[in-house]
C-alpha cells in the first residue's frame, strides 16, 4: 500500500477513536478503531522498510524524485508520531496507565506474529517479482544477441 494512502486512512481511523473517546466509549467499543489505526502504521513503518531497498522495477520506473520522496517520508513520519502521542494521552488520560502498558506488550507480540507472516510473504512475492524481471531482461538481452549473431552469419555467407 501506498504509504500516504495508508497515512490517509491511518488518520481516518485516528479521528473515529478521538471521537469515541470523547463521547466516553468504553475501550471495547474503541479497540476496533485502534486496531485500523496501529495496522496502518504497521504498514507504513513497513513501507518506510522496503523504500531502503526497492524492488528493481520501482527502481527503474519510479518517476519521482529524491527530494519528493524524502519529504512525503518525513512528513509522513511526523504525523504517525503525533498521532501516536495523541493516541497515547487519550487512552492514559480516559482508561489509566496500566491499560496502555498492557496495550503496548499486547501490540508487540502481535506485530512480531504479523511480522513473520505477512511481511514475510509481501518481501517473498517482491523478491520472486525481481527475479521475473531478471529473467525477462535477460531473455530480451539473449534475443537481441542471437539476432545480431545471425545478422552476422547471414551477411558474412
Amino acid at each position: 500500500m501506498d504509504p500516504l494512502t495508508a497515512l490517509s486512512m491511518a488518520s481516518t481511523a485516528f479521528k473515529g477513536v478521538q471521537t469515541l473517546i470523547a463521547k466516553g466509549r468504553e475501550i471495547e467499543d474503541v479497540a476496533q478503531h485502534l486496531g485500523r489505526w496501529y495496522g496502518y502504521a504497521s504498514d507504513i513503518k513497513e513501507a518506510e522498510k522496503e523504500s531502503k531497498k526497492p524492488p528493481l522495477f520501482k527502481k527503474l520506473l519510479d518517476k519521482q524524485s529524491v527530494e519528493q520522496e524524502a519529504l512525503n517520508a518525513i512528513i509522513i513520519k511526523k504525523k504517525l508520531e503525533e498521532q501516536e502521542k495523541q493516541i497515547r494521552d487519550l487512552i492514559v488520560i480516559r482508561y489509566g496507565i496500566d491499560t496502555f502498558r498492557e496495550m503496548i506488550q499486547m501490540r508487540k507480540t502481535i506485530k512480531a506474529s504479523r511480522e513473520k507472516v505477512v511481511y514475510a510473504q509481501r518481501r517473498r512475492q517482491r523478491h520472486i517479482l525481481d527475479a521475473i524481471v531478471i529473467f525477462i531482461g535477460l531473455g530480451l538481452c539473449g534475443g537481441i544477441v542471437y539476432g545480431f549473431y545471425n545478422l552476422l552469419i547471414t551477411f558474412s555467407k
